[in-house]
């Protein structure tokens, strides 16, 4: 293997075409680039110089060697230059991963506030549900995410930002669109329109409904709220849903909203990083971000 610190001597050496101005260029001691070149050429197994007197000249195997060594170098440089350009960058940009809950009806503001305060900052970001995000930000493909609660990982780091209160949601004409409010225990009488396993809302309700002893009666399962709120409005079922996400429709009079009978129950919303992980600007400037009030559904 040839060692690029003995080529930077060698090439200072053939362009000085003396040991010592070639140690006064590299701020070494004559005796440490004469004694780095021999050991050069012991790798080599030839003489690359020429030893006349105070001067030196290259030697064939020197001549034949010096254009490479220059390319070898100069490619070093370049190595250089990219390594530090994507870390520059890296520093720049914020890789966020988000819950989908959270793409749809919270993002969108955040992303305007982020740019406002930070437009020197870029994002790139992916969706998904809880589980894959957070084997994504412990990969390292993300840098920070959002996410839904229960979650518990020794790895991560995980921030609460967000609270919102659970309602039961059903249809204007469904036989509870007048009550006051509902019960857990209520839910067993009714078909239950309910996220994908993996969703951390899935497993929010599924807790609650365990510990109230609730075993909903042939559930649906969605892959996404929006579909969840549109079953329920043609009365497919009722759900289970966190309140920032059915403002627009109750606002409208296409579902309508019923609190759950008893202490207020809230869903929180984390962000997540990496333990062990270095913290980029780009996902500082977001954190900090975060700890400010979002709006009426902050826990601020």
């Amino acid at each position: 293997m040839l060692d690029l610190q003995k080529l930077r001597m060698f090439v200072a050496a053939a362009h000085a075409r003396n040991f010592t101005r070639a140690a006064e260029q590299l701020d070494l001691t004559q005796p440490t680039v004469s004694q780095q070149i021999q050991a050069l050429e012991r790798d080599l197994g030839v003489a690359l110089f020429e030893r006349l007197g105070r001067g030196i000249e290259l030697t064939a195997a020197g001549r034949a060697l010096l254009p490479h060594a220059e390319h070898m170098l100069a490619t070093e440089r370049i190595a250089e230059q990219a390594v530090r350009a994507a870390a520059g960058l890296s520093e720049r940009t914020l890789l966020l991963g988000v819950g989908n809950t959270l793409a749809t009806y919270v993002l969108p503001d955040l992303l305007q506030r982020f740019g406002w305060e930070h437009p020197e900052f870029g994002v790139q970001i992916g969706t998904g549900n809880t589980e894959q995000l957070l084997a994504q930000v412990i990969s390292g493909a993300y840098e920070l995410a959002l996410v839904g609660s229960p979650l518990d990982h020794a790895q991560l780091q995980v921030i609460p930002f967000l609270s919102t209160e659970l309602v039961v949601i059903v249809s204007p004409d469904d036989r509870w669109a007048d009550h006051e409010s509902v019960l857990l225990a209520d839910l067993a009488q009714r078909r239950l329109l309910v996220r994908e396993a993996g969703s951390a809302l899935q497993a929010a309700t599924a807790e609650l409904l365990a510990a109230a002893h609730v075993q909903p009666r042939q559930p649906i399962v969605l892959g996404n709220l929006e579909a969840i709120k549109r079953s329920v409005e043609v009365g497919l079922g009722v759900a289970l849903v966190p309140a920032m996400v059915v403002r627009r429709e109750v606002a409208a009079g296409r579902l309508r909203q019923l609190p759950i009978a008893g202490p207020t129950m809230t869903r929180l919303y984390n962000v997540v990083h990496h333990r062990a992980r270095h913290v980029t600007e780009a996902a500082a400037a977001f954190l900090t971000l975060l700890q400010k009030p979002l709006g009426p559904e902050s826990n601020e």
